[in-house]
């Protein structure tokens, strides 16, 4: 998997945005507050536990300016390894044949 770009445990992107607010001293609420989202959803998204949507992406890079579609990127490679790393989602395509021509 190294050579796809992913990392051994999936990035959330909202551990690269909580990195940038806490290297230029922004407080949670205080952030929260600048772009009218609520402290809840600002803090589940910086902890993982929410998804980061393309328009909080937009609000982050209007407002950090980080760029909205490598925050996107990171939430699509973030998901696919988490997908990927499920073992339900493993065992049900284990039961998929393959359907590629040989040959």
């Amino acid at each position: 998997m190294a050579t796809l770009g992913y990392s051994f445990y999936p990035v959330h992107p909202g551990e690269v945005i909580k990195d940038e607010m806490e290297s230029r001293n922004i407080s949670q609420r205080e952030f929260a507050r600048q772009v009218n989202m609520s402290y809840t959803a600002l803090n589940e998204l910086l902890n993982g536990k929410r998804t980061l949507s393309p328009a909080s992406a937009l609000m982050f890079e209007a407002a950090l300016d980080i760029p909205a579609d490598a925050l996107m990127n990171i939430q699509t490679k973030y998901d696919m390894q988490t997908a990927r790393q499920n073992s339900q989602i493993l065992s049900w395509l284990a039961k998929i044949p393959r359907v590629a021509a040989m040959l």
